[in-house]
């Protein structure tokens, strides 16, 4: 795994994976509540790697809108994800989480950018790896 990448490997895809995550996995937000996170890990001897997902529904704007959010999510993750990469590394955990920001709507915030997402990514990241 590269440093500074996000591979299709480092991605969620399957229907599946997002089954268990969102029916067993731990839900945590950022202060303010900008940023949802859903997480699920379990151990394993094979390969320790995090695989994340980022959403944004219908209804919050259109799909140039809600793309560029994903895009904007994925980003600020892949900038940060070392401080959780390395601890799961470390304690041998297969992690999935879904990121999601349910306060931001097109018709409120028309320009976002990086900056609006990164404090929370990284806020949800510290609150995930403390509860590792």
């Amino acid at each position: 795994m590269k440093n500074f990448s996000l591979s299709s490997k480092e991605r969620i895809k399957k229907r599946k994976d997002f089954e268990i995550i969102y029916s067993a996995g731990s839900i945590v937000y950022s202060s303010g509540k900008t940023i949802k996170a859903i997480y699920n890990y379990k151990i394993t001897n094979i390969d320790a790697n995090i695989k994340i997902a980022a959403v944004v529904g219908k209804r919050q704007g259109c799909a140039v809108w809600r793309n560029r959010v994903k895009r904007l999510i994925k980003e600020s993750y892949r900038l940060n994800k070392e401080m959780l990469l390395l601890e799961c590394l470390e304690k041998k955990l297969e992690m999935k989480i879904v990121f999601s920001s349910p306060l931001y709507t097109e018709k409120k915030n028309k320009n976002l950018e990086l900056i609006d997402f990164m404090p929370g990514i990284i806020e949800t990241m510290l609150i995930i790896r403390k509860k590792l």
